[in-house]
């Protein structure tokens, strides 16, 4: 492109997008174009977007509830798992101790009659 087509084209373009002067309505008049072109789903968008943060925020509540306050601090009754982790398992009760115990051992109500 020489000199000449090139300020032929930004007179063309001068032409095409005149300059705006800002005076004292020019923010009110561009709000309420912006206003204008909002669409009725926009209120969606906004509504969805508060909607998932608010979730976040729970679910980082309940995470940190389960993490700090664990059923044994508060005293409520024992999960599965801590029965299972407990010293009181099937190998320990009397009858098991009586089996794995020598003759001697045994406790006279448990051993056999002579």
């Amino acid at each position: 492109m020489t000199d000449n087509g090139l300020d032929e084209l930004f007179h063309r373009y001068r032409e095409a997008c005149p300059e705006i002067e800002p005076g004292a309505n020019f923010m009110p008049a561009l709000w309420q174009k912006i206003d204008a072109r909002q669409s009725f789903w926009s209120v969606f968008d906004r509504f969805g977007a508060r909607l998932t943060t608010a979730s976040a925020l729970i679910c980082l509540l309940l995470l940190a509830l389960n993490l700090f306050f664990s059923p044994g601090a508060l005293n409520l009754v024992p999960t599965y798992a801590d029965a299972l982790m407990a010293d009181h398992s099937a190998e320990r009760t009397d009858y098991a101790e009586a089996i794995r115990s020598a003759p001697n051992d045994v406790p006279r109500d448990i051993a056999p009659a002579r």
